[in-house]
């Protein structure tokens, strides 16, 4: 594959060279134009990644050239950036693509050895007059730093690869940790207790919400912004209710529970979805799924799922008596920010389930459907 950023005047050139050595050695190429959304190194890399991935068919690999010179470049970037265990692991040898695999083969080969080969190939490489520019930082560490490291210490390259490789460990063992943690602190249908991530120690508790966070936003926060999180987070205050907002997302505490939401919420939902007992339903603000009970709904049953518009009352399954669903979704520790978001399922102009919740009184049939909710994941 070739990607053209379209960036250089000479960018259509290169795609030919491309296409004369992928012809010379008969290998079929795939040429495809982006246009990032500036001149930046992170615009032309989104645009290409991109690229790749709605390209790549499942079970394809795609091998990427960087070079332990590359390596090097990224770890001393990130180590100056401030970045944490998982930045310093560098680029890994393998790892997803959407769909496929990314592989690169050449991470401890340096760009000498490569020059050298390619020279004997008698091969011609194409040179980006980008990479001779030092105002990116990548290329004024390239130019000016790296050959007097290098020379002062010749072992640097593999230095870093080193490095690079002990921190995939430590960031491995980390994430075993926070999936620990998590799987402690989880909390039905909400999403991690106060209480039990203030049993941990203060490292945990970042490495926990650092973890949690990135799975769930792929957004990677600051050590300084997750210690303020956590410092107004888990305030002691019994009655507080604090929210903070980072990316698109925020971070709510309601009783014991922290929730982690999009930003802004969705407004109030109105409208009647009909749904199939037994069948998953994905909606705006979260997942309809079913498991068998021993009593629920029979298979097929055709129900309409509507949400909260106040007023309505319920006789829960073995409550003996009515309650306004306001209360039920109250008791249920249901935060009030997400009770208009809360679905119930109806049939007739009764009101039958609050899913995640409760039945409600009816002539349910034995090992039957009973219905779940996960909203915003949460659960």
């Amino acid at each position: 594959m070739h990607i053209d950023h379209q960036l250089q005047a000479a960018s259509a050139d290169w795609a030919e060279h491309c296409r004369q050595h992928c012809q010379r050695l008969r290998v079929p190429l795939t040429c495809l134009q982006v246009i990032p959304g500036s001149a930046s190194e992170a615009s032309a890399r989104n645009a290409r990644y991109a690229a790749f991935e709605k390209f790549l068919e499942p079970g394809d690999c795609l091998l990427l050239a960087q070079h332990a010179d590359d390596q090097a470049e990224t770890l001393l970037l990130r180590l100056l950036r401030g970045s944490g265990v998982a930045g310093l692991a560098a680029m890994p040898v393998r790892r997803a693509l959407g769909r496929a695999r990314l592989l690169r083969p050449l991470l401890d080969q340096s760009r000498e050895q490569l020059e050298r080969v390619a020279a004997e190939l008698e091969l011609v490489p194409v040179q980006d007059p980008t990479n001779a520019q030092d105002h990116y930082d990548r290329n004024w560490l390239r130019l000016h730093i790296l050959p007097r490291l290098k020379q002062h210490w010749p072992a640097l390259l593999q230095r870093c690869r080193d490095t690079a490789s002990v921190m995939r460990d430590a960031d491995e063992m980390l994430q075993e940790r926070a999936l620990d943690d998590l799987a402690q602190c989880r909390l039905p249908n909400a999403g991690l207790s106060v209480m039990r991530i203030q049993d941990l120690s203060a490292a945990r508790q970042r490495n926990l919400m650092h973890f949690w966070i990135a799975r769930q936003t792929g957004q990677r926060l600051s050590r300084q912004r997750l210690q303020n999180l956590l410092s107004t987070l888990l305030s002691p205050r019994a009655d507080a209710e604090p929210v903070e907002r980072f990316g698109g997302q925020q971070l709510r505490r309601y009783r014991d529970g922290l929730y982690l939401l999009p930003d802004p919420l969705p407004e109030n939902l109105a409208g009647c979805t009909p749904v199939i007992a037994g069948q998953p339903l994905s909606l705006p603000c979260g997942e309809l799924t079913w498991q068998r009970s021993a009593q629920g709904f029979p298979d097929g049953m055709t129900l309409t799922l509507g949400y909260r518009q106040g007023g309505e009352r319920l006789r829960p399954l073995g409550r003996g008596g009515s309650v306004r669903l306001k209360q039920l979704l109250q008791e249920a520790g249901v935060p009030p920010w997400l009770r208009p978001l809360q679905p119930i399922l109806w049939s007739d102009d009764h009101l039958l389930a609050v899913p995640g919740i409760c039945l409600c009184e009816y002539p349910w049939v034995e090992n039957g459907w009973m219905p779940q909710w996960s909203g915003f994941g949460l659960s």
